[in-house]
């Protein structure tokens, strides 16, 4: 009897056992999904809070990569200044009087890595079939790595400044400046050479640059996300992430604001 009855309560803790192992592993499973969902609820509110702090750093190094692609844009000005004795027209005049390709095909030469039989012909129409073919290859400097998702491949935020003061100018209208190859002369005037605009965009042969008033709008408008950069003819670069009045563009041109502080 003794024997039977202990037995009997072997039995019953074998069971309880058996019946409690579901019930400690149900549990285990419940601690660990709570703790998933709050490691998984961490990691989002952190990357909701660090985004911005990203997007800060991200579009800060994309500024400074339109600063660098400026200052090549200024090399490759300076080394066709030193070659012709002249800064290029803003665009060149081919057959009868017809606009050709713009001053950015005629310095693409300039630039390293840029292979010259790849480039748009200067003697044909910008648009003219094959320089149309030819236009889809286009120098990275051109290229604004602000614009994630351009609508074309082709386009450029890059433009010349046109104005009587401006060093490249329309063609038969160049000026004292431009044609002037006397290198102290050109490092005593800080002139506009090229501006970067970023609510602006025409194809990069085509003969399209800017007027006074177009800088004085965009210069208004200006945002940290969306700069303005200027490229001056002594090779230095500014970038302007805050809305200016128009006269400050104006006192730019007159030289006026050499003086101070651009940015």
């Amino acid at each position: 009897m003794k024997s039977g009855a202990l037995n009997h309560l072997d039995d019953g803790r074998i069971n309880i056992e058996r019946h409690g192992q579901p019930r400690k592993w149900v549990v285990v499973l419940v601690v660990s999904f709570a703790v998933l969902l709050l490691i998984g609820a961490c990691s989002v509110i952190g990357g909701v809070l660090l985004m911005p702090v990203f997007f800060d750093v991200s579009h800060v190094n994309r500024k400074q990569q339109v600063i660098r692609q400026m200052e090549k844009i200024g090399d490759a000005l300076s080394a066709y200044h030193a070659a012709h004795g002249c800064y290029p027209a803003s665009y060149t005049k081919v057959g009868d009087d017809q606009s050709g390709c713009s001053w950015r095909v005629a310095i693409a030469s300039h630039l390293p890595g840029v292979d010259s039989s790849s480039l748009p012909k200067l003697s044909q129409n910008w648009d003219s079939p094959d320089n149309l073919k030819l236009g889809l290859v286009v120098p990275s400097v051109f290229v604004s790595p602000l614009v994630v998702a351009p609508p074309t491949r082709t386009e450029t935020h890059v433009f010349a400044f046109m104005h009587s003061q401006s060093p490249i100018s329309q063609p038969g209208f160049e000026n004292e400046f431009a044609l002037s190859g006397d290198v102290s002369f050109r490092h005593t005037h800080r002139e506009i050479l090229a501006v970067y605009l970023p609510n602006h965009t025409a194809h990069w042969a085509a003969p399209v640059d800017m007027t006074l008033k177009r800088l004085q709008d965009e210069v208004a408008n200006v945002t940290p996300e969306s700069p303005v950069v200027f490229l001056f003819t002594d090779g230095s670069v500014v970038a302007l992430d805050k809305p200016r009045e128009p006269f400050f563009v104006d006192e730019i041109v007159t030289g006026l604001s050499h003086s101070r502080k651009l940015n």
